[in-house]
């Protein structure tokens, strides 16, 4: 860091600037520098079978930062340059493309996109949720953006994530992250990828469940709770004898988690069919939730 004199009432403006462009090109170095890095990156991830795209550890940089961040400059747009060197980073490793869905309702939902993945990534705009899911199935999208799930919704999007397959799209963040800034009105939205999703980077867990036909959402809810599962959204769904239901859960769920067969014990009958759909880290707020 530049160690600077103090300087008194006859420090001329011209000087000032000279010490700003003599800072502005530290930081330009330094960005140069991390960019260096990006090869060796993407060479151990390959080996290691990683992948590309890490949302927890882009959330515990910027975590970080905020922790140790001072002064007025404002947080929100830390982490917007943030966004920008870790989105363009990530991009030299591997082509990214986003894939939005932007009714004409939501029109934030674009915005919260670019300000998370940046502008200089390739994005496209979707009317509906199963062209976004397409684009990402069939990877002419790289990460699609999707409102956050709700409770009642006739024909909810997430049934379409109900898959085994590991190749298949996951939901691995949460938008925004650090509040919306002067990004247009609109739902939260989810993040999917076609990629692994560790649990135990997951502050939040999705996972859907095929439950009695006849069960109340109160009678679930009740039995997610015997089983030490904090539940933060219920969504459920039913046709023609089945019945589902995704639930939000607080913190990792594995797929061996004990807890598990807890809610089998507490629903009365096996579970026959089980989906993990993904997770996210929780979004940065700068007071703490009760």
């Amino acid at each position: 860091m530049l160690d600077f004199p103090i300087m008194d009432s006859e420090t001329s403006l011209d000087s000032l600037r000279q010490k700003i462009d003599q800072i502005d090109d530290q930081l330009h170095d330094l960005l140069i520098e991390r960019t260096s890095l990006v090869e060796e990156i993407r060479s151990r991830k390959s080996r290691n079978g990683t992948p590309v795209i890490q949302p927890a550890r882009e959330a515990a940089i910027f975590r970080r930062l905020a922790g140790r961040h001072r002064g007025p400059f404002p947080l929100g747009a830390v982490h917007r340059i943030w966004r920008e060197i870790i989105t363009a980073i990530t991009a030299l490793q591997q082509p990214i493309a986003v894939a939005v869905h932007v009714p004409d309702d939501q029109p934030g939902a674009w915005d919260a996109a670019r300000d998370h993945y940046g502008s200089q990534v390739p994005m496209t705009p979707y009317s509906t949720i199963s062209q976004v899911i397409r684009a990402v199935s069939e990877r002419s999208a790289t990460i699609g953006v999707l409102p956050m799930p709700t409770e009642d919704e006739a024909d909810p999007w997430w049934r379409q994530l109900m898959s085994r397959d590991a190749g298949a799209p996951r939901i691995i963040g949460r938008l925004p992250f650090a509040g919306r800034g002067n990004a247009r009105t609109g739902r939260d939205a989810v993040a999917i990828a076609c990629q692994a999703v560790e649990p135990a980077s997951c502050d939040r867990t999705f996972i859907v469940v095929e439950v009695p036909a006849q069960i109340s959402r109160a009678r679930l809810q009740s039995c997610l709770s015997a089983a030490g599962f904090q539940c933060d959204l219920l969504a459920a769904w039913a046709s023609d004898g089945l019945s589902l239901a995704l639930a939000e859960l607080r913190g990792a769920v594995a797929p061996d988690d004990a807890r598990l067969a807890d809610l089998s014990a507490q629903l009365g009958e096996p579970i026959d069919r089980l989906f993990h759909l993904g997770g996210y880290a929780e979004p940065f707020v700068t007071t703490p939730r009760a």
